[in-house]
């Protein structure tokens, strides 16, 4: 499957759920009160999605798989908040592993996109597109030249 959007793709969708689960727990637990924590924790689980979908839209396998690795980092971070949270008194250990699986499930997905990223099948799939939107382009310009010659 070819996606068109980025939001089409699983390890999007994935580190997406794992920040507004994250959003709502600084928000539902005593973790709310710890600023520090509260906001790290927080700004750690917003760039995962962010740094998926911009890499999608550079439209370099190479590129978009140096962003993909920064997401992935950031949901490491997250998973070392959660623990921080856990030392501190804020979440039990159930509520971190309900949202340590969550992150880990998006890990998963993440760890297979980088790795299809990194593939010669991903560079030959941008060079096709890429050599299609060339072409097409072409087309157009043709079209319109045809056009400009008819009027």
């Amino acid at each position: 499957m070819t996606a068109s959007h980025y939001h089409e793709l699983r390890a999007w969708r994935l580190a997406y759920a794992f920040k507004l689960a994250v959003y709502d727990l600084v928000l539902r637990s005593p973790l709310a009160a710890d600023f520090t924590l509260r906001d790290q924790l927080r700004d750690a689980a917003a760039p995962a999605p962010s740094n998926i979908s911009e890499g999608f839209a550079r439209f370099d396998p190479a590129d978009f798989a140096r962003l993909v690795k920064i997401a992935k980092a950031s949901l490491v971070e997250c998973q070392n908040h959660l623990q921080d949270a856990v030392d501190r008194g804020y979440i039990s250990g159930a509520v971190r592993d309900e949202h340590l699986a969550r992150a880990n499930e998006a890990l998963k997905e993440i760890g297979g996109l980088i790795a299809y990223l990194q593939s010669p099948e991903a560079k030959r799939n941008a060079e096709r597109i890429r050599r299609a939107r060339i072409e097409q382009r072409e087309q157009r310009r043709q079209a319109r030249r045809r056009t400009n010659e008819d009027c």
